[in-house]
């Protein structure tokens, strides 16, 4: 599965759309990228919307490789923050694992877990 994404007109707003079983492959495609789209701008913030995933086929030695391989777009693009929609019990509790891992690698770049489109827009102002 492909992860598709679209970069606002001033290129501070990327949201991405992953859809079906998320996997390791599709999300380090997605990173690379990402690292690549020129038009990305420095101090975007990405939105990853949940809402079409139908399983996660990661593990959670791959998500630690998923949080290491993202370190490079973040840097290269200088995204400030990751918001992650997860109106699903089960992708709130994959976003909350990701979100613990970032922490744990880098302490630096924000992440927060939302679970509606109300949180999504408090999320985009803080």
């Amino acid at each position: 599965m492909k992860i598709e994404y679209k970069v606002s007109q001033d290129g501070l707003r990327i949201e991405a759309f992953p859809k079906g079983i998320l996997d390791i492959e599709s999300t380090i495609d997605y990173f690379e990228m990402l690292t690549n789209d020129k038009n990305i701008k420095q101090g975007a913030l990405e939105i990853v919307y949940f809402n079409d995933v139908t399983d996660f086929k990661i593990s959670f030695l791959e998500s630690k490789e998923i949080i290491e391989n993202y370190q490079k777009p973040k840097a290269v693009q200088k995204i400030n923050k990751t918001v992650f929609v997860c109106k699903t019990d089960f992708a709130y509790g994959i976003g909350r694992m990701l979100q613990t891992l970032h922490i744990i690698s880098n302490p630096n770049h924000k992440v927060e877990v939302v679970e509606s489109e109300s949180e999504l827009e408090k999320a985009n102002n803080s």
